[in-house]
């Protein structure tokens, strides 16, 4: 092999490796869905938590485990629905992307069942409020490494926003606010981004 092909390899390789890092992300239905279930399931404990609805303290047990059930049923819908087959879903952008929100995703799905017993066996319902922070940041920290990764500039950004949110997320433990600024952060940082990246996404190959 010459000196010149060995060059010319060497570029192709260069090139493809390049393509794949800016590959548009994939897992914007995904974003969407949490993003936009989180906004609303914080919201929710937002009027329960003030009475708006004079619901009885049991209606926080109601609203979490609905969260997950329905989070996680309409994720495993959406997987089987997704083929895959679509330009960049091998990109390294693409395999970070969907191995950081996977390990987020265990990392609160276990905090949430434990907020969960714990207000079963009559510890009260604190773990919920202190979800908020550790829900944002988590979000921000996916964002901020998914967006780096594929050089999304949108992601990263929100990622930096959502992070920062954990500062005044701490501040506002001991109100109720606390899950208003939750339900914000997760509809500008997830839910928007994510609707960003349906559009975006390129068709599927056959």
């Amino acid at each position: 092999m010459s000196p010149q092909s060995l060059t010319d390899d060497l570029a192709y390789v260069r090139d493809l490796a390049e393509a794949g890092q800016k590959a548009p992300l994939l897992g914007g239905r995904f974003l969407a869905w949490w993003g936009g279930l989180t906004t609303f399931a914080y919201l929710g404990h937002y009027a329960i938590s003030t009475g708006m609805f004079g619901l009885p303290p049991v209606a926080f047990a109601a609203l979490w485990v609905g969260y997950i059930v329905i989070g996680m049923g309409g994720m495993f819908l959406m997987q089987m629905r997704f083929s895959g087959h679509k330009p960049g879903a091998a990109s390294v952008g693409n395999q970070v992307s969907r191995i950081v929100w996977q390990a987020s995703g265990c990392f609160l799905g276990a905090y949430f069942t434990g907020a969960f017993l714990a207000a079963l066996l009559g510890q009260g319902t604190g773990a919920f409020m202190w979800s908020v922070p550790m829900v944002i940041g988590l979000y921000g920290l996916a964002q901020f490494v998914s967006g780096e990764m594929a050089q999304n500039r949108v992601l990263s950004i929100s990622g930096t926003a959502a992070i920062a949110s954990t500062v005044p997320a701490v501040l506002l433990m001991n109100t109720p606010y606390i899950v208003l600024l939750g339900s914000a952060v997760a509809a500008i940082s997830v839910f928007l981004p994510g609707i960003l990246l349906m559009r975006n996404e390129p068709s599927e190959t056959v």
